[in-house]
């Protein structure tokens, strides 16, 4: 089981481009059937929804492992000469939740390599998720009573 999550992280930032673009491939769909005047299910809004936000945050956090550096195997040195940066020994690891790496400073103050905007785009993409799952499971409950 460890395996095989070790090997979706070492897949998740090559597939984050993929994701993106089924997100906006459902997002374009959905937007081009509603446009059209045809009215899709409350059900189907609602996993479409769960089915954005799944593959933006899946993406976004593939994003973050892949600039932030954190899937990095060699010397820590190298990562932040690479990053034109000084090593920092900072005593706050880097973290896989929420993403950051605080391997390297810049003049003494240490940098995360963890783009800013990974992490509330994530929390943001785990609360539509969320929302989308309630929003899919009541709309299929009333649609069940009212049948």
């Amino acid at each position: 089981m460890l395996e095989a999550l070790f090997f979706f992280l070492i897949i998740l930032p090559l597939l984050s481009p993929v994701l993106l673009i089924v997100a906006a491939g459902l997002v374009v769909h959905t937007v081009v059937v509603t446009t059209r005047g045809r009215r899709p299910r409350t059900a189907a809004l609602w996993a479409r929804l769960t089915a954005i936000s799944l593959c933006v945050g899946l993406a976004v956090y593939g994003i973050g492992l892949w600039v932030g550096n954190l899937m990095w195997m060699s010397d820590p040195d190298d990562l932040c000469h690479m990053s034109g940066l000084s090593y920092s020994d900072s005593p706050e690891p880097s973290s896989m939740w929420p993403l950051h790496n605080h391997t390297c400073a810049s003049g003494g103050v240490p940098v995360d390599l963890v783009p800013a905007y990974v992490n509330p785009v994530l929390y943001a993409a785990i609360g539509l998720f969320v929302v989308g799952v309630a929003g899919w499971v009541v709309s299929r409950l009333r649609r069940r009573q009212a049948v």
